[in-house]
């Protein structure tokens, strides 16, 4: 697109001048951004160590798989910084609103102020209305929200986040990043969140106990909740090496997967790199079939050069696409593919 000029027609259609339109609020989408930026800056530079230990102790307490305790570092900060009191009783983000808010426009201000009872929440991706722009609704409320996911890698319709939404003055942003799963987890995932505080409406959960849930996210609820730290007693380490037995047998289930769907040229070289990946990063194993499909994937497209799509492998395994695609995301960074 050329320049639109300040006294063209506005590209939004509405009859005005770009300068009497639009022009206000891209201004405005441009310094809330800054302050999305000054928000995570501030609260590094002031309260890094004191948030990193209390992460630390988040990811002890509510154990994930190896290859997902990143994920749960990058997401449990984005919570502290909104909801977790740091410092007079305060959270990080209330304590830059304040630092800033007498220097900036007041319509900004008020965005900022909107902010501090920011919680994260549980959304279904409703459509992608432009290339930018999808449609998210929150599972408890309904409530409706435009956000702009600039990411490379997009959401797919049929999925669910978890994360943080922030206005950014026209639309909506997740802060940091949000979990991505397939839709058919969200109900056992939303029953198993209704059922840990039974007392307590889903604001409150995720306000005060969001280690918990991020836990339950990243997890295979249907294979039980691990437990936190314990005593290294007779019956923990019985335990232990059962399930070391379980999880060597889904590592190779996995191999065995690769060799029944996969092309010939695909499987030996598929075999190394998930011993690499096991080695490195190991994995707790959720469905078997999400990682032999990755596997299949990464193998065919970025090594073997071979023309495949997402949804014909995921298909191939019974799986969606975006479990797929999100699996296929991190073994190639784990792996340097």
């Amino acid at each position: 697109m050329s320049m639109i000029g300040r006294n063209d027609p506005c590209y939004c259609g509405s009859g005005k001048k770009y300068k009497k339109c639009c022009i206000h609020k891209e201004e405005q989408t441009r310094e809330v951004s800054f302050h999305q930026e000054g928000l995570i800056k501030f609260a590094l530079e002031n309260y890094q160590q004191d948030l990193a230990a209390r992460t630390s102790s988040y990811v002890k307490k509510y154990p994930v798989g190896k290859d997902q305790e990143q994920t749960y570092a990058n997401i449990a900060v984005c919570w502290e910084v909104f909801c977790s009191e740091i410092r007079d009783s305060q959270t990080p983000v209330e304590l830059y609103v304040e630092k800033v808010k007498n220097t900036v426009k007041p319509e900004v201000a008020d965005i900022l102020s909107g902010w501090t009872t920011t919680v994260p929440s549980l959304y279904k991706v409703v459509e992608q209305k432009t290339g930018f722009i999808f449609t998210v609704q929150d599972i408890w409320t309904e409530k409706l929200y435009d956000v702009t996911i600039n990411a490379a890698e997009k959401p797919k319709t049929n999925s669910a986040l978890l994360g943080t939404l922030v206005s950014n003055g026209s639309t909506y942003e997740f802060y940091v990043g949000y979990v991505e799963m397939p839709l058919s987890e969200l109900p056992p995932l939303k029953e198993a969140i209704e059922k840990l505080y039974p007392s307590l409406e889903a604001k409150e959960i995720f306000k005060i106990h969001f280690p918990a849930v991020l836990q339950l996210s990243l997890i295979d609820i249907s294979e039980g909740i691990p437990e936190t730290e314990a005593d290294p007693s007779s019956a923990t380490m019985e335990k232990s090496a059962a399930e070391s037995v379980e999880k060597d047998e889904k590592y190779t289930a996995v191999t065995e997967l690769v060799k029944a769907n996969a092309e010939t040229e695909v499987v030996e070289e598929a075999e190394k790199l998930w011993s690499e990946y096991i080695t490195e990063s190991k994995p707790a194993i959720r469905k078997e079939e999400i990682y032999a499909a990755a596997l299949d994937y990464l193998v065919s497209k970025d090594i073997r050069g071979i023309a495949s799509t997402q949804a014909e492998t995921a298909r191939k395994y019974g799986v969606s696409p975006a479990s797929l695609s999100s699996r296929y995301r991190e073994m190639k960074e784990h792996l340097s593919v």
